[in-house]
């Protein structure tokens, strides 16, 4: 009788010790490193954030414009596909378990599909996913991964950093990015304020990110994305996120010098101001536009100069790119070198 008392309390012991382990589990909530092996404002950047506006008008977590109606999540896009196809690892915010995978949704630019195509991959509109589970109802999604990368399988346990996979641009995507979600009991949470989709803008409850990766993800309302030359002229967005119209040296016989700049946050009001110097310092192309009559996610604008008839100077040759938008004015440059 002796043995089965203490049997019995000992079993007591051990039930209530598992339930409250499992309550503790349950009330924890997680604490998230970014997503991406990267640094934010040099090699990758916010470009959208939840919706967090009620109706057909979108706004960012600040009321600013980094979103777009029903945005349900945050968006870490990278420079380039050259840097995609190189590999930027998707790594686990924080640990779980993984209970969701998709594999085999093909990377390309979403306006690129057919109209029959584009319904089909509106269905599966994250592309590529890893679903990661981190107890008490708490899910972060991974999203517009590159096909053939994911390196996890359904059930895997994963430590906070754990490689998933690799950027890409699968599903309804037109630039290569992360989708990164929050969700609680399957609700949508923004990881900057602690909020669901579409509550009021400018409100705050709490901040999910970690002490490690907060200072990386101040607000930046407006940002350079790339810039550089090239001896071609530029067709666009698309041409610029190859990649491979960034030069470091161009020819003597070169025809043409093309400067260029791809930038987010485009304000309305706002006047860029674009200038080529050549190695002493003379401005041999400069362009000012119009104010801009709309805000604008993203834009890109180039100058461009011939050879003169004299030939190219030796030497390097630099660019600067200026955002005017009222008395703030801000800058970036690139240089170029003629051999």
């Amino acid at each position: 009788m002796k043995f089965v008392s203490t049997c019995l309390l000992v079993f007591s012991f051990l039930v209530f010790g598992l339930t409250t382990a499992i309550r503790a589990e349950g009330a924890r909530v997680p604490v998230l490193d970014l997503p991406l092996k990267c640094t934010i404002g040099v090699d990758c950047f916010l470009q959208h954030f939840m919706d967090a506006k009620p109706g057909k008008a979108a706004a960012d977590y600040t009321c600013g414009s980094l979103s777009y109606n029903n945005h349900r999540g945050t968006d870490i896009r990278i420079q380039t596909l050259a840097q995609m196809e190189k590999g930027v690892p998707v790594i686990a915010a924080e640990e779980g378990t993984v209970t969701g995978i998709r594999r085999g949704v093909k990377d390309q630019y979403y306006s690129d599909y057919s109209k029959k195509k584009k319904k089909e991959i509106y269905n599966i509109g994250l592309g590529n996913v890893v679903v990661l589970d981190h107890g008490g109802k708490w899910t972060t999604f991974y999203a517009h991964m590159q096909k053939g990368s994911i390196k996890v399988y359904k059930g895997q346990r994963v430590q906070k950093g754990e490689v998933l996979g690799y950027v890409g641009m699968s599903g309804l995507t037109d630039f290569p990015h992360l989708h990164f979600e929050l969700r609680h009991k399957n609700k949508r949470i923004d990881p900057f304020t602690g909020l669901e989709k579409n509550e009021k803008c400018g409100n705050f409850k709490k901040n999910y990110w970690s002490d490690n990766i907060s200072s990386q993800l101040t607000y930046t309302p407006t940002f350079f994305v790339n810039i550089g030359f090239s001896e071609t002229r530029p067709s666009g967005r698309r041409d610029l996120e190859t990649g491979k119209k960034n030069q470091d040296e161009f020819g003597p016989m070169a025809p043409t010098l093309f400067f260029w700049s791809y930038y987010i946050g485009s304000r309305k009001g706002d006047k860029i101001s674009l200038k080529l110097f050549d190695p002493a310092g003379k401005i041999i192309g400069k362009h000012i536009t119009k104010p801009m009559g709309k805000h604008q996610i993203s834009r890109n604008l180039f100058i461009g100069v011939k050879k003169p008839a004299t030939g190219w100077k030796n030497g390097i040759y630099r660019g600067e790119v200026a955002i005017l938008r009222g008395d703030e004015r801000l800058t970036n440059s690139a240089s170029i070198t003629q051999r």
